[in-house]
């Protein structure tokens, strides 16, 4: 069949695809599907993807354009790569073209040539060939090079100046015409290497041997496991073994975590076993470090990618496994744009390649428990840790009627000193971060409110600002009350900073570590400080979430949860589960090798039943209460969800376009009659970045039903018609409702 146009994905909000005519110096050698091309559109040139080349086929009097420039001789991605593609635009319902671009890395989807790192090479010249090297005898260091270019055979212009070779000596060689210089393209990464197989192998307990030889048979098998393992019962162990065996076949690993805190633990780790074919992928890479690992795991030199979100679009030359650690984690769930879910991204993927996939997790999300519960997974219980350590104690401190000294009882400030006098290390839980989450005139009662956002803005105070975190605003911190001119504040609650003023001076002779998103903006900053608490020296550890995800810290004995009650009693229904996962995360700190844990879990309702529930049960009887729960009311995961969210300037004008929408839809035909409209509601949080949100939640029995709806509100949206003054978004299986 002569090719004579191009179907090609253009990275835009619009749902078509677009075909181009083939000039005729394509046509001997067309681009091929998952190639990057460049075409005009509009009145610019965009780099697109290749979706499908075919003859002629356009209506009669439709002009087409021709395609400009072919960027690759062969398809960068794949079939099954391009499945995944198709499959993510149909389910989150959102334009293909740009689904495709989460792909690439941000220059090779804007159309940078994809090769590894040029590096200058020396090579001699048919003159420099018949040079006899005597004639240079007074010039040693030109003689030293045409030698060492001889012996070597492949000499780099780097290499030859670490033999001692001089710039000029090349320069004035290259001058003679004897050597010439040509840049070649390297990777950084070699084809062979042997793994470190002298490290200790830790003994698998009788549950972890059997999870692990679970993953291992279902070998080239799409089957999902729920590894279901109490905090510290060795889920990492079990999960390295099992890609041993993948990586002894000649296949590769995906490994997704959920925050970059973790890739430097992690990847340390994974080398230790597998030697330096293991590379991290996340947002805190350079533009070359994203390049070179895509390439290098789409050319199967990399054996482990170990990443966050969106290292699940990452192209692999032969994936054998992929393992989504915490895999309850709100991270895995982009918020803006295009909101997938890595974690349903990386269960197609697998169905795609027929692979298996490990969800690791001890408190694992309702919608994965089910699952398991229902049959659809196979659980993989790991009830004991694998140090043999017991699960740390419980100790309830109500706070009704306490003067409190910072936010900690004088139960918890006892116990912590207890802990460090003895040499241990403790930590203290406070998800908040800043110094105040409020400011406030005493003398007027003036706010620091967001202008942008109905929120306020948390007081920080290094450097003094307020800051909205929610949209980022700042403002200087204010020295007199806009309101009434008196400079007399009040710093209302407690944040990261401020508990960490106290604890430096209350604990002065140890180290107090502060661990939260602004103390590690720092490219370094978290490996300095997992390398400062992992010499075990008795200190204080003070952080939000980051330090409840995954890390193995064998020192810590004390876990101090400031406010046990933040979260019980959000609008969110997801508000109860996502508390519960936090607070056994990071009591799941304590205690996990040879000494002893307690988590102290400060709260004014001590009795409320979801805490009583954690306390006295576990979440995995917490968990199966709250799924009678949502059984009851149909809601997920008893039911499919999808958000369709308005934003604009206007209230108002949000209100009225979700209004219209819905009505709309309703005189189709093709309406589902099982479908469950709740709204046109203002958001949990109506204004947010200065402009104000309106929504239609809908729910449904039948996922089918919910993706015919979407299918009319996705046509309605996308019309011509559609008004330009709001900004719209779909957002299937939602999990935040702020």
């Amino acid at each position: 069949m002569s090719i004579e146009q191009v179907e090609v994905l253009v990275p835009v909000p619009i749902l078509e695809k677009f075909s181009y005519l083939l000039p005729d110096q394509f046509k001997e050698k067309p681009p091929m599907p998952g190639s990057r091309v460049i075409v005009p559109f509009g009145n610019r040139d965009l780099s697109g993807v290749v979706w499908n080349v075919g003859k002629n086929n356009a209506p009669k009097g439709r002009k087409l354009k021709y395609l400009i420039e072919v960027l690759d001789s062969k398809p960068l991605l794949d079939k099954e790569s391009l499945l995944l593609a198709d499959w993510a635009s149909r389910y989150y319902h959102y334009p293909l073209g740009e689904v495709i671009s989460y792909f690439f890395p941000p220059s090779i989807r804007k159309g940078k040539e994809a090769k590894f790192a040029e590096v200058k090479f020396l090579e001699l010249t048919s003159k420099g060939e018949f040079l006899n090297v005597e004639d240079l005898s007074k010039a040693p260091n030109q003689k030293k090079l045409i030698e060492l270019i001889k012996e070597k055979k492949d000499l780099s212009q780097k290499a030859a100046t670490a033999y001692g070779v001089n710039t000029s000596s090349i320069n004035a060689l290259i001058d003679k015409g004897f050597i010439s210089r040509y840049m070649r393209e390297l990777s950084p990464y070699k084809k062979v290497e042997t793994p470190n197989r002298n490290r200790t192998r830790k003994k698998l307990n009788e549950e972890q041997k059997f999870a692990v030889d679970s993953i291992i048979k279902s070998e080239n098998k799409n089957k999902v496991f729920l590894l279901n393992g109490i905090t510290g019962s060795g889920k990492t162990e079990v999960y390295i073994r099992a890609i041993q065996e993948v990586i002894k076949k000649g296949k590769q690993a995906l490994i997704l975590i959920p925050e970059i805190g973790l890739a430097p633990q992690a990847e340390e780790r994974f080398k230790k076993y597998f030697g330096e074919r293991v590379l991290s992928f996340h947002s805190a890479k350079n533009d070359r470090e994203k390049i070179d690992a895509w390439l290098g795991a789409s050319k199967g030199l990399i054996d482990i990618i170990i990443g966050t979100r969106s290292s699940v679009f990452m192209p692999m030359k032969d994936i054998g496994i992929i393992v989504i650690d915490e895999e309850h984690d709100l991270s895995y769930k982009q918020a803006d744009r295009f909101r997938y879910s890595a974690r349903d991204i990386a269960l197609y993927r697998a169905k795609i390649k027929k692979i298996p996939v490990v969800l690791a997790s001890a408190t694992p999300s309702l919608e994965t428990l089910n699952n398991s519960l229902q049959g659809k997974y196979e659980m993989l219980n790991l009830t004991k840790r694998a140090t043999g350590a017991s699960l740390p104690r419980y100790i309830p401190v109500d706070l009704r009627g306490k003067e409190l000294k910072e936010g900690f009882s004088d139960e918890l400030i006892e116990r912590s000193e207890e802990e460090l006098k003895k040499g241990n290390q403790i930590l203290i839980f406070l998800n908040r971060r800043g110094y105040a989450p409020s400011l406030i005139c005493k003398t007027c009662g003036w706010l620091s409110n967001c202008d942008r956002c109905d929120a306020l803005m948390t007081l920080h105070k290094r450097p003094p600002k307020l800051q909205c975190h929610h949209c980022e605003s700042q403002k200087d911190k204010p020295k007199v009350c806009p309101s009434c001119q008196s400079d007399d504040f009040l710093s209302y609650g407690y944040g990261t900073e401020r508990v960490e003023e106290f604890l430096t001076q209350r604990f002065s002779k140890f180290p107090v570590l502060r661990i939260d998103s602004d103390s590690t903006k720092k490219k370094e900053s978290m490996n300095e400080y997992i390398d400062s608490i992992n010499l075990g020296k008795p200190m204080v550890l003070l952080g939000t979430q980051l330090l409840a995800k995954g890390h193995h810290f064998p020192e810590v004995t004390l876990v101090g949860i400031l406010d046990a009650d933040s979260g019980l009693y959000s609008a969110d229904f997801r508000g109860s589960e996502r508390v519960a996962q936090l607070m056994t995360q990071v009591a799941g700190r304590a205690g996990r090798d040879k000494k002893p844990g307690k988590v102290l879990l400060q709260s004014y309702s001590p009795d409320h039943p979801q805490i009583e529930e954690l306390i006295n049960g576990s979440y995995e009887s917490f968990a199966k209460n709250l799924l009678k729960e949502r059984k009851s009311v149909k809601s997920p995961p008893f039911a499919f969800q999808a958000k369709i969210q308005a934003e604009s300037a206007n209230s108002y004008i949000s209100r009225d376009f979700i209004k219209n929408l819905i009505n709309n839809l309703k005189k189709s035909k093709a309406f589902p009659k099982d479908i469950r409209v709740v709204g046109p509601l203002p958001a949990i949080m109506e204004k947010k970045s200065g402009v104000y949100r309106w929504e239609l939640n809908t729910l449904s029995g039948s996922r089918k039903s919910l993706h015919q709806f979407l299918d009319l509100v996705q046509a309605s949206l996308y019309s011509p018609k559609t008004s330009k003054k709001v900004r719209w978004s779909i957002d299937v299986d939602p999990l935040s409702s702020i």
